[in-house]
């Protein structure tokens, strides 16, 4: 099928669904959570059920706001100790870290026994889910409005450079810990290779950072067969959308969070093909109410800049900064005229880094992780004690990691094993 023609399929899947749910609209069902709230709505007050649907669990959730130097204020969700608990185990945070077009919430969608937030916090952990920013948990800024084009100015390479030392800054102030456990999942795994391998960056990570989880890591993209991306980066639609001023990826309207969880319960088949065009992901080790719950918040939005950005990794198989396509534009950003790399032959890792890869993964493709792998063998040519540990979940695809009802098994218990 031609690639336009894959990017119809998509839409009509999602106008269909939209159609769907208008026609039915009633509860979750089975153990997960229902919202009850007043308005009826999580897309009306999305904190307000991120903090529900943790809560119906039987564990505490809080909201902290932290500010970027440049004036983002992020949102984070905190699970501050078991369900069980009082307090943690003084001297173990934990820092999570969500992907592109994500949020906290798919960090804690599935049962307690199934999803890693939960599982950290019942092993005494202090847990904390930050949000990048223009996310739905973090569209404000001191001196910017989202309205405003200048607020969606921004792709990966400010939320590595920006959002995760604030991060870091306001988690670390907060426990009054040294270090913490960072957990990233796609994009978040972008921003820690990235942020490791910048010299300006890396001494405000990487001391801080005893253990680096890196679930579906993703660096080059070159080789991708997630079809929506390699369409959208084929296609230049991001960078079309970018040039006529429309610079919000997915808004809070966005379709798909208007699927009730009782089609995902009644056709998992619908629900499945939704996953694939929207992600290249199925419904194979996942709950279908857990994905339709995911989806209520999901996708959380990003730039169109951020997506532009990825678009140029896949076309040119690079790592690199945002290039700003022409000499002039480059060198008045970068004072060179192409984009800097990011060298991960450079990179300074922590002392445990661990690595948790998908064989069904259409985003970080097997090819890509293992180029990945090579490039960390000649980092840590002198100190091999220092090589990142992988582990390969043959059939895993990309979402599997954060959202597979069996991750406690094959990924969730080997992070615990591996942290203290």
């Amino acid at each position: 099928m031609a690639a336009a023609g894959r990017t119809l399929l998509a839409a009509a899947l999602l106008l269909a669904a939209a159609s769907m749910a208008s026609a039915a609209r009633s509860g979750h069902s089975g153990e997960y959570q229902t919202w009850t709230g007043a308005s009826g709505s999580p897309q009306s007050d999305p904190r307000a059920f991120h903090i529900k649907y943790v809560e119906d669990f039987g564990y505490k959730c809080e909201f902290h706001q932290t500010t970027t130097r440049d004036g983002y204020v992020l949102g984070l969700f905190r699970i501050p100790h078991g369900a069980s608990q009082n307090s943690a185990t003084p001297g173990k945070v934990a820092v999570l870290q969500h992907g592109l077009l994500g949020s906290s919430f798919g960090w804690v969608v599935n049962l307690p026994h199934q999803s890693l937030a939960y599982m950290l916090a019942d092993a005494g952990y202090d847990v904390w889910m930050p949000n990048t920013r223009g996310n739905v948990f973090s569209r404000n800024n001191t001196h910017l409005n989202p309205d405003e084009e200048a607020f969606w100015d921004f792709s990966w390479d400010d939320q590595l450079e920006l959002d995760l030392p604030a991060v870091y800054d306001y988690v670390l102030g907060e426990t009054g810990n040294s270090d913490l456990v960072y957990v990233g999942h796609s994009q978040g795994t972008t921003m820690m290779f990235g942020g490791l391998s910048d010299p300006k960056i890396a001494p405000l990570l990487q001391p801080r950072t005893s253990h680096y989880i890196a679930l579906a890591p993703v660096a080059y993209v070159g080789n991708t067969e997630q079809q929506l991306l390699k369409d959208l980066a084929d296609m230049g639609v991001a960078e079309q959308l970018y040039k006529f001023g429309v610079k919000e990826w997915l808004p809070d309207e966005w379709i798909l969070h208007y699927i009730d969880p009782v089609i995902c319960d009644v056709s998992p088949t619908f629900c499945q093909s939704l996953l694939i065009a929207f992600s290249g992901c199925s419904l194979r080790h996942k709950n279908a109410t857990a994905v339709a719950n995911y989806l209520e918040l999901e996708p959380a939005g990003t730039s169109v800049k951020n997506v532009v950005h990825w678009s140029q990794q896949v076309r040119e198989n690079s790592f690199t900064m945002f290039d700003y396509e022409s000499p002039e534009a480059n060198r008045q950003h970068y004072n060179q005229t192409d984009p800097p790399k990011y060298d991960l032959s450079q990179i300074q890792l922590p002392n445990s880094t661990i690595f948790f890869a998908g064989g069904f993964d259409t985003l970080a493709d097997p090819t890509d992780v293992d180029h990945l792998i090579l490039l960390m063998q000649e980092a840590t040519k002198n100190d091999q004690s220092k090589f990142p540990y992988t582990y390969k979940v043959l059939d895993y695809d990309h979402l599997d990691f954060t959202l597979a009802d069996d991750a406690y098994i094959y990924v969730y218990s080997k992070i615990l094993e591996h942290i203290p």
